[in-house]
């Protein structure tokens, strides 16, 4: 028997041979082990895994598909909308939908925060406006290579 977790750590779903037979639902006492009109309780989930021989399916992490996605040239990781440049600032600008108002900007950038510099990939356009940069940047490690030049001037 095999249990699916429905919702992380509360609730599980009991299959065996890919048909449900029972759930398994947490308490503050421990779990309680439902089958048919059977409610069994256990102080672990543990004693119930052994009691009944139930392997818990191990959750995988589900991984966002990569988007390789440029703007100008620029890298981004979103299906791009609304392509940009941005002339008074020379940005490359995009939204994240069709009809979204928000804009970022493709690339990396440094920005400026008290006196340091930290790394920003794709930021919003309001946060450029509000923060001095430097950038675009179409690779992490030339942002990189350039943060060590504005630290040793």
């Amino acid at each position: 028997m095999i249990a699916k977790q429905i919702v992380k750590g509360k609730f599980w779903v009991v299959e065996k041979e890919g048909r449900q037979i029972a759930t398994i639902q947490t308490h503050p006492e421990g779990v309680t082990f439902v089958q048919d009109e059977k409610r069994e309780k256990f102080v672990s989930i543990k004693m119930l895994k052994d009691k009944y021989n139930i392997a818990i399916a191990e959750d995988k992490p589900k991984k966002k598909p990569e988007i390789s996605s440029d703007v100008y040239g620029f890298p981004c990781d979103h299906e791009p909308h609304n392509v940009l440049m941005n002339l008074v600032k020379k940005l490359p600008v995009y939204t994240k939908s069709k009809y979204s108002r928000s804009f970022f900007c493709a690339g990396y950038y440094l920005v400026n925060s008290k006196s340091s510099y930290y790394i920003e990939y794709c930021p919003k356009l309001i946060l450029l406006n509000k923060y001095e940069f430097v950038g675009p940047f179409k690779t992490k490690q030339s942002a990189q290579t350039y943060i060590k030049i504005l630290e040793e001037s």
